[in-house]
This record gives C-alpha cells, sequence and structure tokens, in this order.
C-alpha cells in the first residue's frame, strides 16, 4: 500500500532543493502547501525524478573511467634446459619483461574534457526535467484550485436552469409558451449539466495526476491551499525582453550545447586515435648459458586498414546532428515565446472584457431578485438574471485559470522563472 511521503523530512529537503531555476523554499509545517510549494515539494518527493538523480553517480564514474591509463603489462617467461644436449653447465633461461602503450596520452585530455561536458549536460538535464515537472505540478494545483472555484457557480447554473425547464413544461402545458422556446431551454440545461460534468471529472483527473507525482495514497486528501499573494508580471509586450539571452536560460539548451562540446572532444579523440598505437617494452633476461642482457622494444601497429574511419565518421555525424537539433530547438523557442505573448494579449483583452461586464450583471440579478421579492417578475426570470452573472464569473474564472496557464507556458518557452501568477493585475483604468 502506498504510503505518505514524510512531509517533515520533505520540509527540510525543500529547504536546501538546488536547481538553478527552482528556489528553495522554508515551508510552513502548520499549513498546506500553495500552487508553488506543491511545485517544489514534488520536485523532492517523484520516484521518477529520484530515478534520474541516480544517474548522476554513472556519469560522475565516466568522468574518473576517462581520466584512468591503461595499466602497464608485465610478463616472466623461463626455458629449462630439455633433453640429452651434451652440453654441460646450461642454467634455465629467463626473461622478465614491462610494456605499455604510449599512445593512450594522446586522447586523454579529450576524453576527460567530453566526460566532463556529458556529466555537465546531464546535470542540466536533470535539472530541466525537474522544472517540467514543478511546472506541471503547479498547472494542476492552480487548475484544481480554479476549478473547485467554478463548480459551484457551474451547479448555481444547472439548477436554475432545470427549475426554469420545470417551469416551462408546466407553461408549454397550459399553452403559455412555444415549443421553440422548450427546446432551447432544454438545450441550455443539457449544456450545463455537460459544462458540470465535464468540470467535475476533470477536477478528478487532475487530482488524481497530483497524488500520483506527490506519491500519496489515491483515498487521500491534497495538501492544497490558495496562493494569498501574486507575483508582479514582467512587461509582456517587451517580446525582445524575453527573447534575449534566452539560449543561455533555457537549461535543456545549454545541455545541448555541452552535449555538442562533449561530442566536439570525442571527435578530437577519434581523430587522433587513428595515429599507430604504439608500444614501449623494457625486458631483462639470460639464456641458458646464463649471459645476461637488457632490451628495448619498440611495438607500432601499421595502419594498413584500421585507421579509425567509422569512429571518426560516427562522431562527426553525431556533432552535426546535435548541431543541427540545437539550431532547431531555438527556432522553436523562439517562435513559442512570440505565439504565447500574442496568446496572453489575446486572453488579457478577453478577461477585461467580461470583467467590464461583471458588474452590469451583478446589478441586474440584484435587481431581479428585489423584483421578484416585490413580485414584479416570476421566478423564472430572477433565475435567468442570476444565471447570466453566475455564467459569466465562470468565464472570468476560465480565462483567469487560462491566462495564468499561458504564462507558464511562457516560463517554459522563455526560460525565465517567476513570471507566472494566479492572479492577472487588474485593468488599467
Amino acid at each position: 500500500m502506498l504510503k505518505a511521503p514524510d512531509f517533515a523530512a520533505v520540509r527540510v529537503a525543500a529547504g536546501t532543493l538546488k536547481n538553478p531555476l527552482l528556489a528553495s523554499l522554508a515551508l510552513d509545517p502548520r499549513k498546506d502547501f500553495t500552487p508553488d510549494e506543491l511545485a517544489v515539494v514534488a520536485v523532492v518527493v517523484s520516484p521518477r525524478l529520484r530515478a534520474l538523480r541516480d544517474q548522476r553517480g554513472v556519469a560522475n564514474s565516466q568522468v574518473m573511467q576517462a581520466g584512468l591509463l591503461p595499466n602497464p603489462q608485465l610478463s616472466y617467461l623461463i626455458d629449462r634446459p630439455a633433453g640429452n644436449s651434451g652440453i654441460t653447465g646450461l642454467v634455465t633461461a629467463q626473461t622478465l619483461g614491462l610494456g605499455w602503450e604510449l599512445t593512450s596520452l594522446l586522447g586523454r585530455s579529450d576524453r576527460i574534457a567530453g566526460a566532463k561536458a556529458t556529466a555537465g549536460a546531464l546535470d542540466l538535464d536533470i535539472a530541466w526535467q525537474e522544472w517540467q515537472v514543478a511546472q506541471d505540478v503547479r498547472l494542476r494545483a492552480f487548475r484544481v484550485l480554479s476549478l473547485g472555484a467554478r463548480l459551484p457557480f457551474l451547479r448555481t447554473i444547472e439548477k436554475d436552469l432545470a427549475e426554469n425547464l420545470v417551469a416551462s413544461r408546466k407553461g408549454f402545458d397550459r399553452h403559455l409558451y412555444l415549443g421553440a422556446g422548450l427546446v432551447a431551454m432544454a438545450s441550455a440545461w443539457r449544456q450545463a449539466q455537460a459544462d458540470r460534468l465535464a468540470s467535475e471529472q476533470a477536477l478528478a483527473d487532475d487530482q488524481a495526476t497530483l497524488r500520483l507525482v506527490l506519491n500519496l495514497p489515491s483515498d487521500s486528501v491534497l495538501p492544497l491551499r490558495a496562493e494569498t499573494e501574486s507575483i508582479g508580471l514582467q512587461n509582456m509586450a517587451d517580446a525582445d525582453g524575453w527573447l534575449a539571452g534566452l539560449e543561455t536560460r533555457r537549461l535543456d539548451l545549454v545541455a545541448l550545447r555541452l552535449g555538442y562540446e562533449s561530442q566536439e572532444a570525442g571527435l578530437r579523440a577519434a581523430v587522433r586515435a587513428q595515429f599507430p598505437k604504439i608500444g614501449l617494452n623494457f625486458s631483462r633476461a639470460n639464456d641458458t648459458s646464463n649471459v645476461r642482457t637488457n632490451g628495448f622494444g619498440l611495438t607500432v601497429d601499421l595502419p594498413l586498414f584500421d585507421r579509425n574511419q567509422a569512429g571518426i565518421a560516427a562522431a562527426e555525424a553525431t556533432r552535426r546532428a546535435l548541431f543541427d537539433e540545437y539550431v532547431v530547438r531555438v527556432a522553436e523557442a523562439r517562435s513559442e515565446v512570440a505565439e504565447g505573448l500574442a496568446r496572453i494579449a489575446r486572453v488579457r483583452a478577453q478577461l477585461d472584457a467580461v470583467e467590464t461586464a461583471l458588474p452590469e450583471l451583478k446589478q441586474r440579478a440584484d435587481a431581479a431578485n428585489h423584483a421578484l421579492a416585490d413580485g414584479a417578475i416570476d421566478a423564472a426570470s430572477a433565475r435567468t438574471a442570476q444565471a447570466d452573472w453566475s455564467t459569466q464569473q465562470v468565464e472570468q474564472l476560465r480565462l483567469r485559470q487560462d491566462f495564468f496557464e499561458l504564462h507558464v507556458a511562457l516560463e517554459i518557452a522563455s526560460g525565465r522563472p517567476g513570471a507566472a501568477t494566479a492572479n492577472p493585475p487588474e485593468k488599467s483604468r
């Protein structure tokens, strides 16, 4: 059975988190987590991220391996005289040899540089993956809060439309309503019911995903609370500001550059590996007549067939592929930033229009309730006015959610954290 993580230990780990895009947080043990705090908690407890961080040990061992030189070779041979040779005074011949491959020094610095670049790229890739998980949890946490705030309005709208439909059917039976109006009212009620059911399903799905990421049992209550403060938004209209330095902020792009540097070092090592292998040997020996000798030898491979052509070609192809991928990823990132800014501007305009209409709809709903109390209008008209106001509030909450999600997408595309807020600023008057 899945057990909830030890949040006391999680709070300690969250305070020491090291990620260039995620700030460590001091979490209050007396309170549930805000979406930003829950994002950091997810990075700490996620089993997938823990497995990813374990790969650092493999990368570090590869750096160590790249710096190791081949062992020298020690050999010892003996030859004992055998048979009746007729020669007296013979002794056992012995040969002691020591050899080592000199060319292993040629590519050592390149191998170390390549392994270090690979380890650095892995660190950045892990940090980028951690940020992706944190942003996804942040989005889902805010979506849970947003859907939770919308559902009461959706249920009210559905209830009011259902009551109006019942009243309209009675009026139709008395020949007070036309059939077309009754059909339209039934369609509106079915749509309201579908919206409520879809929102409940979306809420359940996001809650289940958050529990899975946080390693929580499926029947547990999410430790989530709403934000109390909003984060100040940066200038959305300044596209150049969002694009400037993008290649150095996006950790995945920096990791690709390090991967290219690693492959560049690998290519240099492959080129140097085409030089023939050279072995240096020292020996000390005596023959069967006990004549002692000291020897020196040199062995050189003749590169008639294998000059490491395949290794060089593979390294060049990999380097070219990494460069092309980097160019494509940079272009995609710049396009995503430009598109994100345009979509944010459109949603901001829609949100302004909705917020402009809300006060008037609220006044109409209040006036309808007063008129109903005075007997000036019927209950159906009052419920319709109330449903119009509730519908507009639901639209406001939906646009606020879109607004927040677009800002998070812009953060990811630009590699600039801290631009999104769950509470978009009031429009200028």
